[in-house]
Parts: structure tokens; C-alpha cells; sequence
């Protein structure tokens, strides 16, 4: 080959490779410029958060998701109130906890081997615990907490404040599972300092004035404030979670803790819990704490009060007994372990819950959202629970003005609870400060009930509204319901029917359809004389007597007058019965205004006979004797 030719293709290629470098440093500066300003090196999808009340909260932190004046809580039923069979035998555990750790004025600690002498008497949330040689993270925030592996967990504890871990713990989170059921029994124990008076009683803080109890069991960071005791319950809750970890089941980690604030009773002081699975069969044995069993770990001063919140006592001092739970202690067996997904919890009337909180690694918190009327929106995004075209918010009971989308109207607080559903005091609280309408006290509440008094009509139809199908779903179905979960294009949504004007809704009432006692008899009258005739019904709100002079073939309604009065009550007067009434027929329409469902029934024809009430005999004749 010539040189030149060699020499040719040689700069040819020359060019080529400067022509290529350029190319792939201006891809280089391209990429590196958009990686800077448009972070194009990796597309990471996020999550998109939704405020679905349009509150100003997104979902994930809003308490109520759809401002109701409902907590989710509430709607997404976590507890649950069906009867299950009689619970297996229970074993004993006695894993007492031996150490405790919390944020009382900054910092506070006790064991059992040596009880602190400082009583907490304020605010006071656990921070820690240990049980079975192992101590336990909760979670909570405090500067004495230590996180080294910079994983988001605790790891330690500065027990003497120099910055430095002396404890090592387990890197767990724990949270206080939150009974619904209305608790309106019990002594309120409350921390002294926390009324401003440390020589009497001032009156409960947390709940006052009616409020339920509840959020004693789970006031304060993830729940765990110590400052609350209930004592002298007596109740049975049973909790739904949104599931169990496997992995947790006899892998040496506590996974339930219970605790005991107050002073044990002469008689039982115990808890007992079961496993269940998702249709409510036990799994395992059950397991008992018997309180008297477990030492002291701890101590409070408190005041107490009654349930019509009059002081009880006052600077009372108290020992904290905790007790922790394994999973591996209910002897599940290998197919059992994936199936607990809810648990039971007895407390007996003498033992004194401050809390009762599970693990977060060992339970899913929480529980899967409920959809009542399965339109597809579960109950804690759903302004129509049950379909039954009246607003969950009115069935609930609050009594609050709302909008026209079912929506409480107001400011609405950091928690995302409207405040006018809440105590003075107790705003962003996530407490609310009414008991939730139960009308018929079945434990499940009006705004997931299609008959809320019970009395076989529906509350669609006591509301005042259309049910053409008779299946208590508002309209006919199949119904379309819009993106709140009320339905469209079948009316409802109004103020509900209160057919006696006495201020209670007619669905809230329980009521049946007029029925008579004592029926109506023949009656005979006395001519120029006044006579009644009556009749024993119950449930009436009118009468309506009505007159037949042709044998009963036709009845007109009867109007007071010179002949008749009381035509609309239960007894008829005619005033001067005449003979020329001889024959007539009188009945009387019922009705009750407050149920619609057969709101009216009528009774027996009385047929009248007239006869002279006073007579002279003289010889064969007689005389009526006129006054």
C-alpha cells in the first residue's frame, strides 16, 4: 500500500477519535448538567400523600380522614365486640420487667432491685424497659437516648447524662393499642402536679364533664404517657391488627407489655390474653398475669377521681407493676403462627391498666380499614358508612353544624379532628368529647347500622327518605356512590324526620307500629245522656275517630262539636247520645308518626245501642224521666 494512502487513513481515523471524544464530552457535560438540576440519574417513584378532607392534613398524619367528627380510630374498628366461644385454659407467665426508663423532668429511671424514692408525679413517658435479661426501646424521643448506628433506632441509653451509651437495648419501637369501647367506669388516676395543686385534687384534666376514659389508656408519645391510670375496669376488649410477623414467634424478644398503676385488691388482680385468628377461633393457650405476683418496679403519686369527676383521693402514692409477653408463650403450633392477627385482653376489676402496647416488629399497628357498606371507601374516608343516605356525622351524634358534603364545619387542629368535636383544652388531643351514638347498645354504632334503635324499621325509611328495594340502602339498587362515599342521584342527605318533634331523630328511636291493649266493646248509651267510649293503645301520637250510619259500608272522620268532643284522643265523648244513633259504628284510626315502616293500624267497629236511662213504671206503661 502507497505511504500517502497510509498516511491518509491514518488522519482519517485521527479525526474520527477527536470527533468521537467531543461527542461523548458533550454527552458528559449534558448529563452531568441535567444530574445536577434535574436529577435524571435515577427515577425514584414516591409515594404521593393525599389530603382527602382537603383540611390542610395529609392522610397519614390526620387523625380524621374524612372530618366526620369520627376518629379513624373508630372507623377502622380495631377493636371489635363479637362473643366468641369460651376462651382455652390460660398458663401463668410472670415475666415481671425489672427496670424502667422514662422522661419524668428530663430524666427518670427505677428497678425493682432498688425502687427509685422519687415518685413521678408529673408527665412521665416510657422511654425504655427491661425484661428477661433484655432491655427494651420504645421509640419515644429523649436526648438520653442513644442511636450510634445512626439507623433511626435506639441502641442505648446515657443513664448519668454525659453523652456517652451505658445500656445497651434492643432497637424496638412500641405503641399503645387504643381500646374503643366507651370506658365511663373506674377511678381516674391522674399525676398531682399535672392540675397546678400538689396538696388536693383539682379535677381531672385529661377527661371531664361525661367524656369517655379512653385516652387515659393512651395518652402522650406513641401512647406511652405513665402519668394515666383507669382502676377498677372490669372489661373485655378484643383488638384487631393489620397482622402478625412470623419471624417474632420464640425469637427471644418480648412482644406485649401490660401494666398495672394502682394499689391490687383483696381478690383477683389479673389480665388474660388469647390469640385469635381472623374469624375469631383461639389459637394456642391463653396466657395470665396475676398481678399480685409481679413486684413493684416503680411508684407515682396521683390524684383520683370518681366517674362523675368528684375527687376521690388525693396525693396518693402508687406501684407500677409491668409485665412483659413472649409470642412462643402461647404454644402455637407451626400452622397457628401466620393465623394471629387479633388478640383478647380480660383485665379484672382489680387490676389498674396505664397502658397496653404491643411491638411494632411483632405486630403490624393499626388494623385493616373497614368498609361497612363495601362501595369500595372504607369507613375512615366514607361520609356515608352504611349507605343509608343520612351523613355519618349526624348518625354519630355530635350534633355539630355540617356542610353539605357530610363534612363537620370549623377550625380543625393539628391532629386533624374538627375542633368543635373536641374539650376545651384538649384541641389537637386527638380525643374527642362526646360518646359516639350507640341508640340501641350493641356495640356497634349508628353510622355503621341500617336499623340503629333495633325496631325492624330501617333508618333510611324513619329518616324520611326513599328505599324502593326495602334493603335498607338509600334509593334502589345498584347504587353509584361519588369519591366521599355518599350516593348519588337518590335523595337523602337532609335533615332526618322527627315525625314527634322531640328532638331525637326517629332512626335514634326505638319504636313499632301502634298497638292496641284493650279493644273496643259494644256499647250501649242512654238517650239524652253523655257516654264515652275509649280505647288502650301504645305507641300512638294520633287518633282519629271515625262514624259509620250505613252498617259499616262507609266511615267519615268525626270532628268536635255540639255532639262529639276528644275525636283525636283516646277517648270519644258523645256529649247527648239521641235515639236516632241506634245502630251507629264508631272505630278509631291509630297512628304513629315515628315509624314509618307501619305507621298505623285500626281498631274493631263498636256497634251503639241506645235505651232510656230512667223510667217510671205505672201500671203497663213507662216514662223517661227528663231532669
Amino acid at each position: 500500500m502507497p505511504f500517502k494512502l497510509v498516511r491518509n487513513k491514518f488522519r482519517f481515523s485521527i479525526v474520527k477519535l477527536v470527533i468521537l471524544l467531543c461527542v461523548l464530552s458533550v454527552i458528559n457535560s449534558i448529563y452531568s448538567f441535567s444530574k445536577k438540576y434535574f436529577h435524571t440519574e435515577k427515577y425514584i417513584p414516591t409515594e404521593v400523600l393525599v389530603d382527602t378532607d382537603g383540611d390542610g392534613l395529609t392522610d397519614d398524619i390526620d387523625k380524621d380522614d374524612d372530618n366526620d367528627g369520627i376518629p379513624d380510630l373508630m372507623e377502622d374498628e380495631c377493636e371489635f365486640s363479637e362473643s366468641y366461644a369460651t376462651p382455652p385454659p390460660s398458663v401463668i407467665s410472670d415475666n415481671s420487667v425489672t427496670a424502667i426508663y422514662s422522661d419524668f423532668k428530663g430524666y427518670w429511671s427505677s428497678k425493682t432491685s432498688s425502687v427509685n424514692p422519687t415518685a413521678f408525679d408529673g408527665h412521665s413517658t416510657l422511654l425504655a424497659f427491661e425484661s428477661m435479661g433484655k432491655t427494651y426501646a420504645t421509640g419515644v424521643v429523649n436526648s438520653r437516648m442513644i442511636d450510634i448506628d445512626n439507623n433511626g433506632r435506639y441502641d442505648g441509653i446515657d443513664t448519668d447524662g454525659d453523652g456517652v451509651k451505658d445500656v445497651n437495648i434492643e432497637e424496638t419501637t412500641w405503641v399503645a393499642v387504643k381500646p374503643v369501647t366507651r370506658i365511663t367506669k373506674g377511678i381516674r388516676l391522674e399525676a398531682r402536679a399535672l392540675d397546678g395543686n400538689l396538696t388536693n385534687a383539682s379535677g381531672p384534666l385529661l377527661t371531664s364533664g361525661g367524656i369517655p376514659f379512653n385516652p387515659y389508656l393512651y395518652e402522650g408519645e406513641r401512647g406511652l404517657d405513665m402519668a394515666y391510670t383507669i382502676a377498677n375496669i372490669g372489661n373485655t376488649w378484643s383488638f384487631r391488627l393489620g397482622g402478625s410477623t412470623a419471624a417474632a414467634y420464640n425469637d427471644g424478644v418480648m412482644d406485649i407489655l401490660l401494666t398495672q398503676g394502682a394499689k391490687l385488691t383483696t381478690g383477683s388482680n389479673y389480665n388474660r390474653l388469647n390469640l385469635l385468628d381472623a374469624n375469631g377461633n383461639y389459637l394456642g393457650n391463653g396466657l395470665e398475669i396475676i398481678w399480685d405476683n409481679i413486684p413493684i418496679v416503680g411508684e407515682s403519686i396521683v390524684d383520683q377521681y370518681n366517674p362523675d369527676d368528684s375527687k376521690h383521693a388525693a396525693n396518693e402514692r402508687k406501684g407500677l407493676r409491668f409485665a412483659a409477653v413472649e409470642l412462643s408463650e402461647f404454644n402455637l403450633t407451626s400452622a397457628e403462627i401466620s393465623k394471629a392477627v387479633a388478640f383478647r385482653l380480660e383485665i379484672s376489676s382489680g387490676a389498674d391498666p396505664v397502658f397496653f402496647a404491643v411491638n411494632e416488629s411483632s405486630f403490624t399497628p393499626g388494623c385493616v380499614s373497614v368498609d361497612t357498606d363495601g362501595d369500595g371507601i372504607p369507613n375512615s374516608l366514607d361520609l356515608d358508612s352504611d349507605n343509608d343516605g343520612i351523613f355519618d356525622a349526624v348518625e354519630a351524634g355530635h350534633g355539630k353544624s355540617i356542610d353539605s358534603e357530610g363534612k363537620v364545619i370549623g377550625a380543625v387542629g393539628a391532629d386533624g379532628i374538627p375542633n368543635s368535636v373536641q374539650a376545651t383544652g384538649q384541641f389537637d388531643s386527638g380525643n374527642i368529647n362526646y360518646s359516639i351514638a350507640d341508640s340501641n347498645e350493641d356495640n356497634v354504632f349508628d353510622y355503621m347500622s341500617l336499623d340503629s334503635d333495633s325496631d325492624g324499621c330501617n333508618d333510611v325509611i324513619e329518616a324520611g327518605f326513599l328505599d324502593e328495594d326495602n334493603d335498607g340502602i338509600l334509593g334502589n339498587t345498584p347504587v353509584s356512590v361519588n369519591s366521599l362515599g355518599t350516593i348519588i342521584e337518590q335523595g337523602g342527605y337532609t335533615t332526618p324526620r322527627d315525625g314527634d318533634a322531640d328532638e331525637v331523630f326517629d332512626f335514634r328511636k326505638k319504636s313499632s307500629q301502634p298497638t292496641i291493649s284493650v279493644e273496643l266493646q259494644n256499647k250501649t248509651l242512654f238517650d239524652g245522656h253523655a257516654s264515652n267510649i275509649t280505647i288502650l293503645a301504645d305507641n300512638v301520637t294520633n287518633y282519629r275517630w271515625q262514624l259509620s250510619t250505613d252498617a259499616g259500608n262507609s266511615f267519615v272522620d268525626l270532628v268536635d262539636n255540639d255532639v262529639y268532643a276528644g275525636v283525636n284522643s283516646k277517648t270519644l265523648t258523645i256529649k247527648k247520645a239521641e235515639f236516632s244513633m241506634e245502630g251507629y259504628r264508631y272505630r278509631v284510626l291509630l297512628e304513629n308518626t315515628g315509624y314509618l315502616c307501619s305507621p298505623y293500624n285500626s281498631s274493631t267497629e263498636v256497634t251503639v245501642k241506645v235505651r232510656v236511662k230512667t223510667v217510671i213504671m205505672n201500671r203497663n206503661r213507662a216514662y223517661r224521666v227528663i231532669k
